[in-house]
């Protein structure tokens, strides 16, 4: 077996573990009572983008892990934005009290087209959301403990560290204030999200992607070294800091403690076999 053949393989293995999982824990989340509202200066927000003929299956994941940042960080508002209205998306907003799940539809949005949801973040966060803060999940990217509280005073963004390099790369990093984050789990400001809209409609928008679009790079890499006002006006965490907030399984595996989320299936293996989860 090729190295990428091993390697694919190894992801889908980790991703069937995680889906088993999150069916497992689903159940257990359900039958539990709502927990008390979060701080209400939080939206959680996530995509949900499947292709049509696997909706039923992937939604229960993405209900999964909507629920246990809700288990983690209490009852937060939270916006689903998709594609097109599905039964099982409305299904799931309506069972909840009080209007808390909203949900928005985005014609742009398709399937297999994830850099569409990395512009519409880049584009229209500020216009989805009206709290000062935004946790961002995703069906395989959202928090294992409680923690959030120690995010939420004066950080602009933090997500998995992506910056990877020697002491050069460290060091320009540094100097620019652009330490690249992922942002599939990731808190997010509102000032953040406004001055990024600005940016990627004079940057970004109605130009061939690229990998420097892709939301979390963009607002904390991109931008930082395109532009001196906005470096200058956006907090971001050390890379150690960010490592600890989101485990990403390119990164050093994690101590004792467990990082306060994780983004994708293989990390969320390392997390479990290390008795983490």
């Amino acid at each position: 077996m090729s190295r990428r053949r091993k390697k694919n393989a190894d992801r889908r293995r980790a991703d069937d573990f995680l889906a088993a999982w999150q069916l497992e824990r689903l159940e257990q989340d359900r039958a539990l009572p709502l927990p008390a509202r979060g701080p209400s200066e939080v939206t959680l927000l996530a995509y949900f983008v499947p292709p049509r003929d696997r909706l039923d299956e992937r939604f229960p994941r993405l209900e999964c892990a909507v629920r246990e940042a809700w288990r983690h960080c209490g009852l937060l508002r939270t916006v689903i934005v998709v594609d097109r209205e599905s039964a099982p998306v409305r299904a799931f907003a309506d069972s909840i009290p009080n209007g808390l799940v909203r949900v928005q539809a985005e014609p742009s949005l398709a399937p297999n087209r994830p850099e569409a949801a990395a512009a519409d973040l880049n584009a229209k966060l500020a216009e989805r959301v009206s709290t000062n803060l935004v946790l961002t999940v995703r069906e395989d990217a959202f928090p294992v403990r409680p923690g959030l509280a120690a995010y939420m005073d004066g950080l602009d963004f933090v997500g998995a560290p992506r910056a990877r390099g020697g002491w050069w790369a460290r060091f320009v990093a540094r100097l620019l204030n652009s330490h690249a984050m992922d942002g599939a789990f990731s808190l997010r400001s509102l000032k953040l999200a406004r001055l990024v809209a600005e940016e990627w409609a004079a940057r970004g928008a109605g130009k061939p992607w690229r990998a420097a679009f892709d939301d979390g790079v963009f607002a904390t890499r991109t931008l930082p070294r395109a532009s001196f006002a906005y470096r200058r006006a956006v907090r971001f965490p050390e890379p150690s800091e960010a490592a600890v907030f989101c485990y990403d399984a390119t990164g050093p595996a994690p101590g004792r403690v467990p990082p306060f989320g994780f983004r994708g299936a293989a990390a969320f293996k390392v997390l479990l076999d290390k008795g983490l989860v």
